[in-house]
C-alpha cells in the first residue's frame, strides 16, 4: 500500500509508527512530481486530505452547494422555455438526476455526520496548515491552564496571549501560563537560530541576532504588562531556555498541537487520551526543567520592565525600543 517512495521516505524521516498514521500522513501530503530543476510542489490534496480537514471539507462542500445551484439554475431556465427539443429535454433531465444524486449525497452524508464519535475525531493527530489557528483557538477556548515552548513567541505574544485573557475573564476563572522563550542573553544560541531562519526558504525577511533578542523581548513585555494589569486572572512562569528546536509545542493538560517554523507546514495535535501525548507532555517538562526561570517584574513603570528583570544596562537601548514597537504588532504567521 506504502510502496511509493516519497511515502517511504516521508516514514523515515517523520518516524511514524503504524500504518494507518502513516496512511494518513501520506494521504494529505501535497503531492509532488520531478521536473529538470528536482522536486516542485504541486498544491494538490487527496480525498483523505479533504476529509481530514474541517477547511478544506468546507470548502469542498460549497464548491458541491454552488455546483448544484448552477444546475438547478439550468434545469429552472430550461423549463421556461417555450421551444424544447428532444435533446435539450434528455439534458434537462441529466441534470435533474445530478442535482436530486448531489443533494441526496450532502444530505446523507450530513446525517451520517451526526453519528460520528466526536472523542474519535478529537484523536485525530494530523492537522493542515489552514486548521491550525481553528484548533489553537478550540485549545484555548477549553483551557484552564497553557503551556508553550517556542522561540520568539511572536504569534503568542499577538493571538493567544489576548485569548487567554479573554477567556479567563469570560468564565471569571484565573488561567495559568507556563512560557518558555529563547533565551536571548545567549548571542552564540540567537546566532544560531538566525542561521537557521535565514536559510529557510519560507522566510521573506533578513533575520539578524538583534531581531531576534527584540521579538523575544517583546513578548516578555507584553507577558508582563498582561500580568500587571490581571494579577488575580493571570499566573504566569515565564522561562527561557537554550534548547533550540525547529518545532513549537503549546497546549493544555488536555490536549497538545504540536507546529512548525515554516507555516506551510503540517501540525500534530494529541489529545490527552492519544498514545504519544503523554511523550510531548513529557518532552515539555524536561525543557522547562532546563530552562531558566525568570521572575516577572511588578509594580514597576512599564519602561523599566526589562531592566529590572534583567538588570540595568543590560539590554541595549536600541534592542528595548524595538522590543517596544513590536509589541502591538499582528501576527506573522496567516493561519
Amino acid at each position: 500500500m506504502l510502496s511509493n517512495s516519497h511515502c517511504d521516505s516521508f516514514l523515515r524521516r517523520e518516524k511514524i509508527k503504524t500504518l494507518g498514521e502513516a496512511y494518513l500522513h501520506c494521504a494529505i501530503m501535497p503531492s509532488k512530481i520531478r521536473d529538470r530543476n528536482g522536486f516542485q510542489k504541486v498544491t494538490s490534496v487527496s480525498l483523505s486530505g479533504i476529509f481530514s480537514s474541517a477547511h478544506q471539507r468546507r470548502s469542498f462542500l460549497l464548491a458541491s452547494c454552488g455546483l448544484l445551484l448552477l444546475c438547478f439554475l439550468a434545469i429552472v431556465w430550461i423549463a421556461n422555455r417555450p421551444d424544447q427539443p428532444p435533446a435539450l429535454v434528455a439534458f434537462n433531465s441529466f441534470l435533474t438526476s445530478v442535482v436530486a444524486s448531489g443533494a441526496f449525497a450532502i444530505l446523507s452524508t450530513l446525517y451520517i455526520s451526526f453519528f460520528v464519535d466526536p472523542n474519535e475525531v478529537q484523536k485525530a493527530a494530523v492537522v493542515l496548515p489552514q486548521d491550525i489557528s481553528q484548533n489553537l483557538d478550540r485549545i484555548v477556548a477549553d483551557s484552564v491552564d497553557y503551556q508553550i515552548s517556542v522561540r520568539t513567541g511572536r504569534h503568542f505574544r499577538a493571538d493567544t496571549l489576548q485569548k487567554l485573557l479573554e477567556q479567563a475573564k469570560r468564565h471569571r476563572q484565573p488561567i495559568r501560563v507556563d512560557a518558555i522563550l529563547l533565551d536571548f542573553r545567549d548571542a552564540s544560541l540567537c546566532e544560531q537560530y538566525v542561521r537557521f531562519r535565514q536559510s529557510a526558504t519560507f522566510e521573506s525577511r533578513l533575520w539578524d541576532v538583534e531581531y531576534v533578542q527584540s521579538e523575544v523581548l517583546a513578548t516578555i513585555l507584553a507577558i508582563a504588562r498582561a500580568k500587571a494589569e490581571y494579577p488575580l486572572l493571570l499566573n504566569v512562569q515565564l522561562y527561557l531556555s537554550k534548547r533550540l528546536s525547529t518545532f513549537r509545542i503549546e497546549g493544555s493538560s488536555q490536549e497538545i498541537i504540536v507546529t512548525r517554523e515554516d507555516p506551510k507546514d503540517f501540525a500534530y495535535r494529541y489529545h490527552r487520551s492519544h498514545r504519544d501525548y503523554a511523550a510531548y507532555a513529557h518532552e515539555l517538562g524536561l525543557i522547562r526543567t532546563e530552562a531558566s526561570a525568570i521572575e516577572i517584574a511588578m509594580d514597576v513603570a512599564p519602561t523599566e520592565v526589562l531592566q529590572k528583570m534583567f538588570g540595568l544596562g543590560t539590554i541595549p537601548a536600541k534592542v528595548i525600543a524595538k522590543a517596544e514597537a513590536a509589541v502591538g504588532a499582528g501576527s506573522p504567521y496567516a493561519y
